[in-house]
């Protein structure tokens, strides 16, 4: 174009008209992405830790005639006896038997107080593992600690709910008699 086709247009006075909002409108979805992108990422973990939280539980209170029982180890051993356990022993020969006496360990605050509770099922419980055994079982050699693992085992089923986690209320079992005929 020449000098003289330019002055031959006609003059319009179209300059682009601003648009409304002074020229930012595609500023204000990037400041909402910028800002909520944040804060729901936030609270999307906020979720997802209060849903896989283990939950707290609370000990059950072991109570036995309304009384609450301290189950937690005092660090001192205590000791409770179980004597005159005499039972027939197992087999064809019914003249045979078996008689123990027992100081059981443990370390719970009320040891002494939760065996003597169930004195009876601890008593039925090892006169029924004893009277298992025959006169054979008594003359193999480790006899005595397989009567002694065998009633552990057994106390422990009885006093399970007694127990601290996986520890066994009794700790220890010591023969003061163990005689066979």
């Amino acid at each position: 174009m020449c000098a003289a086709q330019l002055d031959e247009l006609p003059e319009t006075t179209d300059v682009p008209a601003p648009k409304a909002g002074g020229g930012g409108g595609n500023l204000i979805p990037v400041l909402i992405a910028i800002i909520l992108a944040p804060a729901l990422t936030v609270g999307a973990m906020f979720l997802l830790i209060k849903m896989n939280k283990p939950e707290e539980t609370i000990k059950p209170q072991i109570t036995e005639g309304g009384q609450p029982l301290d189950m937690e180890p005092s660090g001192e051993e205590k000791i409770y006896e179980l004597s005159s356990l005499i039972t027939n022993l197992g087999g064809p020969i019914k003249s045979r038997y078996i008689n123990l006496d027992l100081k059981l360990e443990g370390q719970a605050g009320d040891f002494e107080k939760v065996l003597d509770m169930n004195q009876h099922r601890i008593r039925d419980k090892a006169l029924a593992i004893m009277g298992g055994y025959t006169y054979e079982d008594a003359q193999l050699d480790g006899f005595q600690e397989r009567v002694r693992v065998d009633l552990k085992k057994g106390f422990s089923s009885i006093l399970r709910k007694y127990r601290d986690g996986e520890s066994d209320l009794i700790r220890q079992i010591y023969f003061t008699n163990f005689v066979v005929q």
